[in-house]
């Protein structure tokens, strides 16, 4: 998958208005520190966005990890090292010199796991990447590929240091059920003061659940926290987009981004 379009939003005269941006990393508005931990939370879109964030990184020069705290599809088309541990990972990158340049990079590790799958390392041992990079990004949530999640207690598992989480939602949960769109629907009353949702999914319910403390928000408090609205993919898509960021109000609008993603053999 590629990048089609990525969209900051943007207050004008009080309006809340999608404007275009060259890149994700432009439209997400993360102020860069390095070392840097970003970690992905929530519901659809999360690996696609993650590997694009990755590559537009690396072409600024950074090294970049991609790895995950719980699970993640191992990629076909990365380089990939496994490993249990921070240092395996320093062996691989002094041992392949010709793949690392000084600058430029990007690395998947974890632990082989089933259905072709990685696991994270020990969240001590997934920290101390930092020391290899400048820029480790984190998968730190499971949505079973559904577009909308709300986590459970130990949910989503964000390493020590996390300086940005990043939370996702895909479009094509609007207007559908949600026992067919929200990975743990029923724990929407931790959401919605008590009440057990049901019927079809709002705007103004996914608003609530990208912004709740006890929803996709969750753990990244004292952190910068940014929207990641995926699947914009149509104008329909475009215009429950701008519908989702009318709901969540102008506090979020600095805080938001929308894209739109295809296939790479796609012209």
């Amino acid at each position: 998958m590629i990048l089609k379009s990525a969209y900051a939003i943007d207050v004008t005269d009080g309006i809340l208005q999608l404007e275009e941006k060259d890149s994700l990393w432009e439209a997400l508005r993360i102020p860069l520190k390095e070392p840097m931990i970003v970690a992905f939370t929530g519901g659809g879109g999360k690996t696609t966005s993650m590997y694009c964030l990755a590559d537009e990184l690396a072409a600024q020069g950074k090294r970049v990890i991609v790895t995950t705290s719980t699970h993640i599809l191992r990629p076909t088309d990365r380089i990939v090292t496994e490993a249990a541990d921070w240092n395996t990972v320093s062996d691989f990158i002094t041992s392949h010199k010709e793949l690392f340049p000084l600058a430029g990079w990007v690395l998947v590790t974890g632990l082989p796991d089933k259905e072709g799958k990685l696991k994270g390392m020990e969240l001590s041992e997934l920290e101390r990447l930092t020391l290899l990079c400048d820029v480790l990004l984190v998968e730190a949530d499971g949505a079973k590929r559904l577009p909308l999640k709300i986590p459970k207690i130990n949910e989503p598992v964000l390493p020590g240091g996390t300086h940005a989480v990043i939370g996702c939602m895909g479009l094509n949960c609007i207007g559908e059920p949600w026992e067919e769109m929200c990975f743990r629907y029923e724990l929407t009353p931790q959401v919605f003061d008590g009440e057990k949702k049901n019927g079809r999914i709002t705007p103004s319910d996914a608003a609530k659940i990208l912004t709740s403390t006890n929803g996709t928000r969750k753990g990244a408090e004292s952190m910068e926290y940014r929207i990641l609205i995926n699947k914009a993919d149509d104008q329909r898509q475009l215009s429950s987009a701008q519908a989702v960021a009318d709901a969540m109000g102008k506090q979020w609008a600095k805080n938001t981004a929308v894209t739109s993603f295809i296939e790479k053999d796609q012209n």
